[in-house]
């Protein structure tokens, strides 16, 4: 008989209605209806907390404010949860963890992640019937709310997060019910850092299965192959990666590496060169690129990245100090060599 687990990503990828709430509690790691009960319970106290909250200091009525006043409503839950939780971000990113933080009576107990925030924010403004999305960088996530033709964006990891001005260009927009992708990702980084390799491309692809248009999940499968050394199995993923996100510079520089291992140098040089295009303090492709230069005889010009480096994170002289005096030496071997 097929996991709660298995037939949840089953229906997603079949197109069939699926509860988000129900779907982020399963891949937290629960088994039972009765689990999923349970934590459902615990999400009513949240929401049933709100509404009293709410209700306690409204001039209006609970109607007229699902009505017609939808954004205060979406600011009056964001505030609630920021209020009751204010030192709320933390590394947690399952639904169940997030739901225990926020009911936790320690005031100062912290919550959760971008994702777990995003998450809990998203369930709980569902069952208030907004209209949510979600909107993913390589490194971040926050949520957007519409109301007829006005947008908000909400960053729940910022207490002055709700309607900000957001950086649109390096964020890709998804349906809420692809927090589901996200969390997954998330649980399969978790396990990579564990160094449970299998289990962690396992959890990317389940993430690739539920949205195929993830790039994030990609590109840490891709870590994974390029990790057992399936450079061009890496290099694949990486470039659906990049298709996908155009401005995703740690996939350039991953990529760069992977076909450094092929002993493709030029190619390597160019996506290290569009990541620092992209993000112009990228310590990585900086570092990488000198390594290329050093191997293509471009002394002098991997001593300047080096220095870069070096300049951008100081704390890695020990690292990097090592690695530029023997590019120094290998310049003044060569200089000695043309002028004896």
């Amino acid at each position: 008989m097929a996991s709660l687990e298995e037939k949840l990503i089953q229906d997603v990828r079949d197109g069939r209605d699926v509860s988000l709430e129900r779907g982020l509690l399963i891949i937290s790691g629960l088994k039972t209806e009765g689990e999923i009960k349970t934590y459902t319970q615990k999400l009513d106290q949240i929401y049933h907390g709100f509404i009293e909250k709410l209700t306690s200091k409204s001039p209006v009525s609970l109607a007229t404010l699902r009505e017609y006043m939808v954004a205060s409503m979406a600011h009056s839950l964001f505030e609630y949860l920021w209020n009751t939780k204010p030192k709320r971000c933390d590394s947690n990113f399952l639904l169940t963890d997030v739901i225990d933080a926020q009911l936790d009576p320690e005031v100062n107990r912290k919550v959760g992640s971008c994702v777990g925030l995003t998450a809990l924010f998203t369930v709980l403004g569902l069952r208030e019937g907004l209209n949510l999305t979600i909107l993913v960088s390589d490194s971040h996530m926050v949520n957007r709310l519409r109301v007829d033709d006005t947008l908000y964006n909400i960053d729940n990891t910022d207490p002055l997060g709700f309607d900000y001005n957001l950086d649109e260009k390096d964020f890709l927009e998804y349906p809420s019910l692809m927090l589901l992708a996200n969390v997954l990702n998330s649980r399969g980084i978790a396990q990579e850092r564990l160094e449970n390799f299998e289990q962690a491309k396992a959890d990317y692809n389940k993430a690739i299965e539920i949205n195929p248009e993830y790039a994030n999940a990609y590109n840490n499968r891709g870590n994974i192959k390029a990790n057992q050394a399936d450079y061009n199995g890496a290099i694949k993923d990486y470039n659906r990666a990049i298709e996908l996100n155009s401005r995703f510079v740690e996939a350039y520089c991953n990529r760069g590496i992977a076909r450094e291992n092929l002993g493709d140098h030029y190619e390597a040089m160019e996506d290290f060169d569009r990541a620092i295009e992209l993000n112009s303090e990228y310590v990585d492709a900086y570092f990488r690129r000198a390594i290329v230069k050093e191997h293509l005889g471009d002394y002098t010009g991997a001593l300047s990245d080096f220095d870069k480096v070096l300049e951008i994170n100081p704390e890695s002289q020990n690292k990097v100090m090592k690695m530029r005096d023997h590019t120094a030496t290998l310049l003044k071997a060569a200089q000695t060599s043309l002028n004896p």
